[in-house]
């Protein structure tokens, strides 16, 4: 499949001088896991910062992006919820699901959570023609909704309801200031606000 790979870091942000597109392995889905075929991605601040290689050293080669949404076309044979053909959106945070930070709920303070398409590699991310992510790091994407809006809306909805209901615990009535609503994360927050 072809992918857009880096293999070495931009410091001085000249982006277009390090990312090629690669033929590199199609992705076999493991037992718990979904392969899709890519419809759409969106472009996350954590994909410069891993062209940059600040603030970690992302594994080399690497494959960016964090937010895909396509359609389903193979599962693992342990996968019950999605099944071939189904339309899916990513979730990017890659958490154990076992501990008790997990188990609680609280899977964005799991020790060892990593983000995909940032943390994880090498050559393990969006920007390729097939994706491939544990089933519990899809979900459907509801009638009505484009591939476009699904990728855009994945990491940025997770943001700001981590950072709302699960950091801030927002409760009915009460005011709450959101800073930069122009973005991606603020206007999802803004949302979300107003549904307490």
């Amino acid at each position: 499949m072809k992918a857009v790979v880096y293999e070495e870091y931009a410091p001085d942000d000249n982006y277009a001088k390090i990312l090629k597109v690669k033929d590199i392995p199609d992705p076999k889905p493991k037992a718990n896991e979904v392969v899709f075929k890519l419809k759409a991605a969106a472009l996350n601040y954590n994909d410069i910062w891993g062209m940059r290689g600040v603030p970690i050293a992302i594994p080399l080669p690497h494959v960016s992006g964090s937010d895909a949404a396509g359609d389903v076309i193979a599962v693992g044979e342990d996968v019950k919820t999605i099944k071939v053909g189904d339309r899916v959106v990513s979730h990017s945070n890659l958490s154990c699901r076992t501990c008790a930070l997990c188990t609680s709920g609280r899977e964005f303070d799991c020790t060892n959570r990593q983000v995909w398409g940032f943390q994880t590699g090498p050559l393990w991310g969006a920007y390729s023609e097939l994706v491939h992510l544990p089933e519990v790091n899809v979900s459907k994407i509801p009638e009505g909704v484009s591939y476009e809006q699904a990728a855009a809306a994945s990491m940025t909805i997770l943001t700001s309801w981590h950072m709302l209901v699960g950091r801030a615990k927002i409760t009915p009535g009460q005011t709450v200031l959101i800073m930069g609503g122009g973005s991606g994360v603020g206007s999802f927050g803004i949302q979300i606000a107003k549904l307490y």
